[in-house]
């Protein structure tokens, strides 16, 4: 009995498009609706007497790209991750205190590589 299964009739997808389409329509109008609602901007009132204190300010930070030894790399980084571990100060700001000991000793260093 070797009899083939006609394939399942494929589902009628017509109403998913029609139903796309009433959902537009619908969040089309909300948002009209949104913008209409949406109050005048008010005039900025006067400053007062003493400015309030800002949010402080996102620390700027930059990338750099430089080549170094492979074993210099691993040992920054090894670095990097103790120091961030043992403190749980964020990496980023480790990096920089390292990079700011590493201009410190920048004399030290010229005269090891003058010699």
């Amino acid at each position: 009995m070797n009899a083939k299964r006609k394939a399942p009739p494929l589902p009628d997808m017509g109403g998913v498009s029609d139903d796309w389409g009433k959902m537009t329509a619908m969040r089309q109008d909300e948002h009209a609706q949104e913008e209409k609602e949406a109050p005048a901007p008010v005039a900025e009132a006067a400053s007062p007497a003493r400015p309030e204190p800002k949010a402080a300010a996102a620390t700027e930070m930059t990338r750099r790209s430089w080549y170094a030894s492979a074993d210099a790399v691993e040992e920054l980084a090894r670095v990097v991750d103790d120091i961030h571990h043992t403190t749980r100060a964020p990496k980023h700001e480790v990096v920089s205190e390292l990079f700011r000991a590493a201009v410190a000793a920048a004399p030290r260093v010229e005269k090891k590589l003058s010699t």
